[in-house]
């Protein structure tokens, strides 16, 4: 299977997972902090690339245009661009905000996902990433569950490393939070009765929560013009070097 349909496969079972109930709680808890951060990015484009989501509410979002892309053929219904999750038909430093909701974890090159979100991004533009939990009950679930079955077969990643990879980059992690504090089991009545602490869309802690989300804000770097360095300098000394044709200088012999 070549890397473009193994993409795809990947990408249509996890959606398919999110329609069972354990997804679609999921799905809310994610959608509701996604709610809650996207008021807070301002800009001119909004873009999302490839949601497992069902419906990906967008309506809460101040930036104007706002575009989903899709894996080819577009598999989602509300999408309105096709492409590769690690190489985007977008022009650099020409997008606002990008939302990678778990696009790390299905993509066989990471780092290529997030190198193409830095190149699309502007300066001071806004990264938002929502990811699985390893380290919680389920990454147990995950190295417990064999063969190939969603969502057990992505690459969980942590957030601390998202945040070392994005640091390299020139990213600047704003916050992040656990979400959705619920075992990773699909019977409706079981998710009800093992409820944890709080409801179900709200923050967690670390070793009890499903995923996270994360913001990050891409660095500025100010570039100095060599005839400003020069000027600065200059100015170091404002009265001016005495010289010897003004006979203030003593020659040492």
């Amino acid at each position: 299977m070549s890397k473009d349909k193994h993409t795809l496969s990947r990408a249509a079972s996890l959606r398919h997972w999110y329609q069972r109930p354990l997804g679609r709680l999921l799905a809310e808890a994610e959608l509701a902090a996604l709610q809650v951060e996207l008021p807070t990015l301002f800009g001119y484009h909004l873009m999302v690339i490839d949601p497992p989501w069902e419906h990906c509410r967008l309506d809460d979002s101040r930036i104007p245009h706002q575009i989903i892309q899709s894996v080819e053929p577009l598999t989602h219904e509300q999408a309105g661009l096709g492409g590769s999750t690690d190489d985007w038909p977008i022009m650099s430093d020409s997008v606002d905000a990008i939302v990678l909701p778990h696009t790390l974890e299905l993509s066989d090159d990471p780092h290529q996902v997030l190198r193409e979100a830095d190149r699309s991004l502007i300066p001071d533009g806004h990264l938002v990433i929502l990811g699985f939990n390893p380290r919680s009950l389920w990454g147990v679930r995950r190295v417990l569950t064999p063969g190939r079955r969603m969502p057990w077969d992505t690459r969980f990643i942590s957030m601390n490393r998202i945040k070392d990879w994005l640091g390299l980059l020139g990213f600047d992690t704003l916050h992040c939070h656990y979400l959705f504090q619920r075992p990773p089991v699909q019977n409706r009545r079981v998710l009800e009765r093992m409820r944890l602490h709080g409801p179900s869309t709200g923050y967690g802690r670390k070793y009890l929560s499903a995923s996270y989300i994360l913001v990050a804000r891409k660095r500025t770097i100010v570039m100095t013009p060599l005839n400003a360095l020069s000027q600065r300098r200059r100015r170091l000394f404002p009265v001016g070097l005495p010289s010897s044709s003004q006979g203030n200088v003593r020659r040492v012999r």
